[in-house]
């Protein structure tokens, strides 16, 4: 019986280390997440983006305009190990704008955790109507 207990303790530690990610993960993901184009200039789609992490409670924990991207993150709650998320800003032309969200969950193995893309999406668009 303790045998197979500690069996049981080192697969899923092994699981659970293994399936790990960071802010740094999903700043290398560009390409994978959700994009939408928004009709609005990278100055005023920037400011939506920040005010959209901020009102949905995700922690802004690097930001560079100049190479357009946001990571965020937040940390453990009753049903996630945490959330790594990067937005990638790029201009289309003078009046559009695209937004790529890449939403990484801290464990792998965490079925909880929430994908951010469709929120942070949805806030972006209501911050930029106003």
């Amino acid at each position: 019986m303790v045998t197979a207990l500690r069996m049981i303790a080192i697969v899923g530690t092994i699981t659970f280390a293994s399936g790990c990610t960071t802010l740094s993960d999903a700043r290398n993901a560009e390409g994978e997440g959700v994009k939408r184009t928004y009709q609005a200039t990278v100055k005023q789609t920037w400011a939506a983006s920040l005010t959209a992490l901020r009102n949905l409670n995700l922690s802004v924990a690097s930001e560079n305009e100049q190479k357009g991207y946001i990571l965020a993150q937040r940390g453990m709650t009753a049903f996630s190990y945490g959330e790594n998320v990067a937005l990638f800003i790029r201009k289309r032309d003078e009046a559009n704008c695209t937004v790529e969200v890449v939403s990484k969950k801290a464990v792998m193995g965490n079925i909880f955790a929430p994908d951010w893309s469709a929120d942070i999406h949805k806030e972006i668009a209501s911050q930029l109507r106003r």
